[in-house]
């Protein structure tokens, strides 16, 4: 029964991201509800002959782990309350259930720190209370199912009623909406229909509220990330220990506790000072979401039927503004310092990764890519903007997160996806990105993008020297230019890559002005004359005052029509080390 609630509730996941207007327009309360139900259904693959408090034990500790927002944390919790009043029986009757799902609403109340009627709190408190009334006249499971399923939709339809957001955009609560739909999934079973219903007509039809609906500007709503933190410990901290915690630095708070892991979900503007808070409690913290909220809801107002979404990594250096204008979805790496490991650009700030690298405290960072789950995750959200998902990434011969990402994409079935090798990185990866990104949204098909990457990447290139070299003597990323660089001693490399993407040796000098004016040079040779576009770029890693002289000298020389200064990403500038820095050109 559980399962066929899960599918009903993914089959109709659009619509509930539609209505999803409150607390915030974001428009992915039946995505995550979906993906939560799905995460714990996982549990149950395999199992057999298992007794009902055994499978909602299942059930209840994969939903700690897979929640995801709002409606899904709660979701998971309730689950907990109901594994907890099934207090280890092997068979339930209708009264034994009921008295699971009393014990289940109370606990979905206790998980949220601050509970909003009108909500899905609201619908199973309510259905669950109709039930406790009546049980002891239903004759059977399928009765006592169809009852609560009555009871539900009839408390759905008042969330308008209580919530002012649900009434001036004229739609009943997506959370609540997505547990009915989860009950009608089961009743459907029971009355014999194996398979959830597709979505009606009507249903399909439905008004992007989400979309239409004004970001909030109120204090208590208005933030900007939908962040989630998984906490281990031994012992784990308290409930009211981490609600307090957290609870100045944001909104919406959830917190799920199970025996020996929790999970906090908080729409903040500070996710990192919320993991620091976390931490300071003397527990292994993990941020495992921090989604842009704006964005999302900007997004879902600009959306459009465009043919191609752009995927990219957080390697490729472009600042927010332009991520955001072009509906860019960046898959984050991670940079590590021992064992404590961050998302690059969600959980640390350049500053903050510069000051633990030049710390000689501080153990060397590495970095690793991200998941194939990870960019299953990414492909899901660009496949709600168009048909298509483009992801063009650090260069192969670099790293493994291409192979992670075409591992990804092969069992991806949401929309077609084509990974992209831009034999790049940093700048050189972001440019080809934005290009990508201008062709899409000037309705490029799929194919024609691709094309005119291949041809723009033959006339692309980077020049990189870095000032210490037991950084890129330690990362292992040399190839072909390990020899060259083991033999400097006291002269600066001049690198760049090759037509594969490999790091390749092109020179060697002594003396910042010398290697300034040698890498100009090496540009005039190498920078296309024809062409009708030029975009340039430098990238550092804490040396500005070299960036700026660099990016006027560019200016002057090229006078390229667009030109960028960045700070490296962590996961580049763990590899260079402070002092490195980078020019990059593309001719269009």
């Amino acid at each position: 029964m559980f399962l066929a609630g899960t599918e009903h509730v993914f089959t109709h996941r659009a619509e509930l991201d539609r209505i999803n207007v409150f607390p915030i327009p974001d428009g992915d309360t039946g995505t995550n509800l979906a993906l939560t139900l799905r995460a714990m259904a996982d549990a149950l693959k395999g199992v057999r002959d298992c007794s009902v408090a055994d499978v909602a034990s299942r059930l209840a500790e994969a939903g700690v782990l897979g929640a995801r927002g709002n409606s899904g944390m709660m979701l998971s919790h309730y689950f907990l309350g109901f594994a907890e009043g099934l207090d280890g029986r092997k068979r339930a009757g209708p009264e034994d259930l009921a008295f699971a799902m009393g014990r289940a609403s109370e606990s979905i109340y206790q998980s949220v720190d601050r509970p909003v009627e009108g909500t899905i709190l609201t619908v199973i408190r309510e259905s669950t209370e109709e039930i406790d009334h009546f049980v002891r006249q239903v004759p059977d499971l399928a009765a006592l199912a169809w009852r609560l399923l009555r009871a539900a939709r009839a408390s759905l339809e008042r969330t308008p009623k209580l919530l002012p957001a649900l009434r001036e955009a004229n739609v009943v609560d997506a959370g609540a909406k997505g547990f009915v739909r989860f009950l009608e999934g089961v009743v459907g079973l029971v009355e014999g229909r194996a398979r959830a219903t597709a979505p009606s007509a009507t249903v399909l039809e439905t008004p992007d509220a989400a979309a239409l609906a004004k970001f909030p500007d109120d204090p208590d709503r208005a933030f900007q990330y939908c962040s989630e933190f998984v906490v281990r410990g031994n012992p784990l901290p308290g409930r009211e220990a981490m609600v307090q915690a957290v609870r100045e630095l944001g909104g919406s708070l959830v917190v799920t506790r199970a025996s020996s892991v929790a999970k906090i979900h908080l729409h903040t503007d500070e996710p990192d000072r919320v993991k620091q808070a976390l931490t300071a409690l003397g527990s292994d913290v993990e941020c495992v979401k921090a989604e842009d909220m704006r964005a999302q809801h900007r997004r879902r107002r600009q959306k459009t039927a465009r043919r191609v979404a752009v995927v990219t990594d957080s390697t490729c250096d472009l600042p927010p503004e332009l991520v955001l204008e072009h509906d860019i979805t960046v898959v984050p790496l991670t940079v590590m310092f021992g064992d404590d490991a961050f998302l690059d650009h969600v959980e640390i700030t350049h500053e903050e990764f510069l000051r633990r690298l030049v710390d000689p405290t501080q153990p060397l960072p590495t970095t690793s890519q991200p998941s194939p789950a990870h960019f299953e995750e990414s492909f899901r959200r660009a496949a709600e903007q168009a048909d298509n998902v483009l992801a063009i990434l650090l260069s192969g011969a670099l790293s493994g997160t291409l192979g992670q990402a075409q591992a990804a994409a092969a069992r991806f079935t949401g929309a077609s996806v084509r990974v992209f090798d831009s034999r790049s990185s940093s700048l050189g990866l972001g440019l080809q990105v934005i290009r990508a990104a201008e062709l899409a949204r000037e309705g490029w098909e799929l194919e024609k993008i691709v094309g005119e990457l291949e041809r723009t990447r033959e006339r692309s290139g980077l020049y990189l020297t870095v000032d210490d070299l037991q950084y890129l003597q330690r990362s292992g990323r040399l190839g072909k230019a390990r020899a060259f660089v083991g033999s400097l001693l006291d002269l600066k490399p001049i690198l760049s890559v090759d037509s594969e993407g490999a790091v390749v040796p092109v020179d060697r000098v002594r003396g910042r002005e010398v290697l300034v004016q040698r890498v100009l040079e090496l540009l005039r040779r190498q920078v296309p004359r024809e062409r009708a576009r030029l975009r340039m770029g430098v990238v550092h890693v804490d040396c500005l005052d070299v960036a700026d002289l660099l990016a006027s000298l560019l200016q002057t020389e090229f006078m390229p029509d667009g030109l960028l200064v960045r700070p490296a990403a962590a996961t580049l500038s763990a590899h260079t080390g402070p002092g490195a820095w980078a020019v990059f050109y593309q001719a269009e």
